[in-house]
């Protein structure tokens, strides 16, 4: 079968979003205190990218099922630049005026808005350089450290979404390091926020950030696979608008392939270290 050109964009389109969200959840998953704190950076950048792009995705097939699957004008598109909580909220907008109900659980006080809402704030200039910025005095300042606010979304998902059994596994963490390391050993590393931290909250700090990943990580691939929803309702309407294409070839892929890594069974997502 010969396919359109506009097939193959947004398949590469459908790959790249794939990929960013599968590295984001990945990196997510590794990251935590010492060495591995660079890996928030990675996680935060790759989602942050990876949602980006399939929020646009469900703009453009929406207009391209509403104009026999002609796409939209590149400005359109630009206008929205990175701001993930104005695409976010322009989905569900086509989701209400289509009758598809994928995102009506997401209120804005759940936890997989609130992640979307800190990756938003990251895209700006002011999150993804905040280091850089403040370095040099850049005017973007204001924003909150992107570690220091991951680290306060860690401590209230182990306050409201962890476990007892997984708060006290953190806490019996750092008081075995204790009573193993006594006097013997001191921690010269520090917490999200640059305080040190001795060697017992390093242990217990370190477990919380974990635990806290996985609930994070399941809250993400909740929003990812409804998104696979509304994009799946949108590639059947752009098929019924035009099912043989504008050139007679098909125009448009079946999207929802790109993120059927995200199933929200919330075991299989806790156990799982690797993404896809």
């Amino acid at each position: 079968m010969v396919f359109s050109a506009t097939w193959f964009l947004l398949e590469q389109e459908g790959l790249l979003a794939q990929a960013c969200l599968c590295n984001g959840l990945t990196a997510l998953r590794r990251a935590n205190l010492g060495d591995k704190k660079g890996l928030f950076y990675s996680a935060f950048f790759e989602l942050s990218i990876g949602f980006e792009r399939t929020l646009k995705l469900i703009l453009i097939l929406d207009h391209m099922a509403r104009n026999q699957l002609d796409p939209p004008d590149s400005k359109t598109v630009e206008d929205y630049g990175h701001k993930l909580r104005v695409l976010f909220d322009s989905a569900k907008a086509i989701c209400a005026t289509r009758g598809v109900p994928a995102l009506d659980a997401f209120q804005p006080d759940s936890l997989p808005n609130a992640i979307l809402g800190f990756l938003d704030d990251f895209a700006h200039p002011g999150g993804r350089y905040s280091n850089i910025n403040k370095l040099t005095g850049h005017k973007h300042q204001a924003m909150a450290d992107p570690l220091v606010k991951w680290g306060e979304i860690a401590s209230r998902i182990m306050n409201e979404h962890a476990t007892p059994g997984q708060r006290k596994r953190a806490e019996l963490n750092g008081q075995l390091a204790s009573a193993a390391f006594g006097d013997a050993a001191a921690s010269l590393i520090s917490d999200m926020n640059q305080q040190q931290m001795d060697v017992a909250r390093l242990f217990t700090r370190a477990s919380e950030l974990d635990s806290a990943a996985r609930h994070a990580i399941y809250a993400l691939v909740t929003l990812i696979a409804a998104l696979r929803e509304v994009i799946d309702s949108l590639c059947d309407s752009a098929w019924k608008a035009s099912p043989a294409g504008r050139s007679g070839m098909p125009d448009v892929p079946d999207m929802k392939e790109f993120f059927q890594f995200a199933w929200a069974d919330r075991p299989y997502v806790m156990r799982k270290r690797m993404w896809p």
